[in-house]
């Protein structure tokens, strides 16, 4: 259910936006995944695969869909989602801010990502086994849980999720 709607604006991320994805990135894991994941780990992501290089090549990729939303031209979300053989997206991920969530914001970004690839029959991610909040956010739009995603074993575990649009 979303709670009372405030204004946001989405639009295609471009290279300028790097940096404070990145800020904005970092922010959302460590509220995300604060008690759910080592603390060291979480300082390792933030530190490496949250970098501003990253999401330069990330947002570069013309392949992929880079989604942001936006609140007073402040990045609050992003999507990012890459297009898969038999007409399937992989939401490689969706983060919105803590305060910024039960706007709508995460199924608007969303909607937008599997929009960018217009074919698309089927949509798969993975969520954090521990992640209870995004599970549910993601049944509550018509995803299923698919299994458990196998990960390397110095990585938290996994669950795969799909939705058949």
């Amino acid at each position: 259910m979303v709670a009372d709607l405030i204004p946001f604006s989405i639009r295609d991320a471009r290279l300028a936006d790097a940096q404070a994805l990145s800020n904005m990135m970092r922010r959302s894991w460590r509220e995300s995944y604060k008690g759910l994941m080592p603390q060291d780990k979480l300082n390792e992501i933030c530190a490496m695969w949250l970098a501003p290089r990253n999401f330069k090549e990330r947002i570069a990729d013309k392949n992929a869909a880079n989604i942001l939303a936006l609140i007073e031209n402040e990045i609050v979300g992003h999507c990012y989602a890459l297009p898969r053989e038999n007409r399937s997206v992989l939401i490689g991920y969706l983060y919105v801010l803590e305060d910024a969530q039960r706007h709508g914001i995460g199924t608007t970004l969303l909607d937008a990502a599997i929009e960018a690839f217009p074919d698309t029959v089927h949509v798969e991610l993975n969520v954090l086994q521990k992640n209870v909040t995004a599970i549910q956010f993601y049944k509550a739009i018509g995803f299923f849980e698919a299994g458990p995603d196998p990960m390397p074993n110095d990585e938290p575990p996994s669950i795969k999720m799909t939705k058949v649009l």
